[in-house]
């Protein structure tokens, strides 16, 4: 019989054996308490697998568009032209988020799983997960392939498009990579509970990260996010401006699409963790906790796909060089946007829920 307590709620659970492939809930918040790992096997040779597609992936051409002339582009090719176009921050955001962080996963997975036979001691492999469990929140492949969609769309307006193999690889990296994900868990390889102690200076965390978030909100929505040349005349969208041009041109779906990943989902993580720390530090909602803690758990799984505006455009900024006559460029508010997602996701997961559990 093991002890395990739920990390939304503090509540004590004891499971006999932990059946692998299974999840086990919380009867109180309805929170995962534990999700047993598949076969160490079948997730190394996963592992693997992506490891290899991802490099097939980053050196495929995605799209090739075509106006005056033809380019043809890769992650890769993205990285390095937005790099010498002088943006480096929409370069290191693609660098970072689809080159290094998976394969920095990737590693990890399988330095965990091989730890013992590679001699490490459990500290370092504890440290390890830890290192795990802090940059898995950043990894951003899914978000990437939706922007590679939505970013389909306004250059199938300016150019003529051509879907090249590396959008499918990509596709089937994305698959095969979060597979990977769920079957792999580091706590069951190493027979530890994910369950950190509670942290007083929680409150104070997320609000000094709260006000951070707030304060590029303003400069995120005001400053152009994707300037557009056309024959000669520049269009300084903003984020909503964006948005209302994409219901003008009658694409609905994906201008709901950008509302609720640019606008919502922010606004939302910041009400929520707003009033997280208002029932944690003065005990209102008190018959709302299980509801709060539900609403919680889904805006911190949503929050990074409001990195998803920034996605298409560095897109459509890397394909769309195409001098005077049509060109898009990486805004200004691609770094303060990029500062509100941050923020708005370290306030939440640097928030304890325990704490609104405690009775007052």
């Amino acid at each position: 019989m093991q002890k395990i307590s739920c990390k939304y709620c503090d509540t004590s659970l004891r499971v006999r054996t932990f059946t692998p492939g299974f999840e086990y809930s919380c009867p109180k918040c309805n929170g995962l308490v534990y999700r047993s790992a598949s076969s160490p096997l079948s997730i190394v040779v996963m592992s693997f697998s992506t490891l290899i597609i991802f490099y097939w992936m980053i050196t495929s051409n995605i799209l090739t568009v075509t106006l005056i002339d033809t380019k043809s582009r890769s992650i890769l090719d993205s990285i390095v032209i937005l790099f010498q176009d002088n943006y480096p921050v929409s370069s290191a955001i693609l660098l970072i988020t689809i080159v290094i962080i998976p394969v920095l996963m990737i590693l990890l997975i399988n330095t965990i799983i091989f730890g013992k036979k590679l001699g490490f001691n459990h500290n370092i492999l504890r440290s390890l997960v830890k290192i795990y469990d802090l940059i898995k929140y950043w990894n951003m492949a899914e978000v990437y392939l939706i922007g590679i969609l939505i970013s389909m769309v306004k250059l199938e307006e300016l150019t003529t498009m051509e879907i090249n193999l590396g959008f499918w690889v990509t596709l089937m990296y994305v698959i095969m990579f979060y597979l990977t994900l769920i079957w792999f868990n580091p706590h069951d390889i190493l027979g530890t509970i994910d369950v950190k102690e509670k942290d007083e200076n929680a409150i104070l965390k997320s609000s000094i990260y709260l006000i951070l978030a707030l304060i590029f909100v303003i400069p995120s929505n005001v400053l152009p996010i994707m300037p557009t040349y056309k024959f000669g005349v520049e269009y300084n969208n903003t984020i909503w401006e964006g948005i209302t041009a994409l219901w003008e041109d009658k694409d609905y779906f994906i201008s709901l699409v950008i509302f609720f990943t640019s606008i919502c989902i922010p606004l939302l993580k910041i009400i929520s963790v707003l009033i997280m720390i208002l029932m944690a530090k003065y005990g209102i909602f008190k018959n709302h906790k299980k509801m709060m803690t539900i609403y919680y758990r889904v805006n911190d799984a949503w929050g990074k796909y409001s990195m998803l505006d920034v996605f298409v455009v560095v897109i459509a900024a890397s394909f769309v060089q195409f001098d005077q006559l049509v060109r898009i460029e990486s805004g200004t508010a691609i770094m303060p946007f990029t500062l509100v997602v941050f923020f708005t996701m370290m306030a939440s997961k640097s928030f304890d829920v325990r704490l609104i559990w405690e009775k007052k």
